[in-house]
């Protein structure tokens, strides 16, 4: 962020502007595979950006690993609110929600935490190393090298489930 003369209010570097653009399209498939699938993948970005050009982020040395920690962020507390909702609900009645019949890989996908579902994202699909992408989500090397395995088990788990199923 730049400071104008005369009072008038700060404008961003060009370069920062710049960033952003280039970022919005991996950044909208990265939300997509952290957020839940009700969730808008293009609302997520756009919190996130709002998140980091309305603070002071001159402290911010890499803008795409905060706004992947951010879009994580975001996805978590999504994913608590609507547990927060789907409990209320069951207190207030019987489910009446229908039944997939066909599960699919993505539901199963879905079912990891957003964490875990940001780090596959990273290091499987984009090709980041398991230390790179857990300085991108905020965590340490070791706690992503677990939870990668930790997701991994659960969908191979789940797809061997649904392939003796059938």
């Amino acid at each position: 962020m730049v400071e104008s003369a005369g009072g008038a209010p700060p404008t961003w570097d060009e370069r920062v502007l710049d960033e952003l653009r280039r970022l919005y399209n991996p950044l909208r498939r990265f939300a997509a595979i952290a957020g839940r699938l009700d969730v808008e993948p293009d609302d997520l970005v756009q919190e996130a950006y709002t998140r980091f050009l309305a603070g002071d982020r001159s402290d911010v040395a890499d803008v795409g690993a905060y706004l992947r920690r951010t879009i994580v962020n975001l996805a978590s507390n999504e994913r608590r609110r609507s547990r927060r909702a789907g409990a209320a609900a069951q207190r207030l009645g019987p489910d009446m929600a229908a039944v997939d019949t066909y599960p699919s890989a993505l539901a199963d996908l879905l079912g990891l935490d957003p964490r875990d579902r940001a780090l596959l994202y990273l290091v499987d699909v984009d090709g980041y190393q398991a230390r790179e992408a857990a300085e991108i989500v905020g965590i340490n090397a070791a706690a992503a090298r677990m939870a990668l395995s930790r997701g991994r088990r659960a969908l191979r788990a789940a797809m061997e489930t649904e392939s003796t199923d059938v």
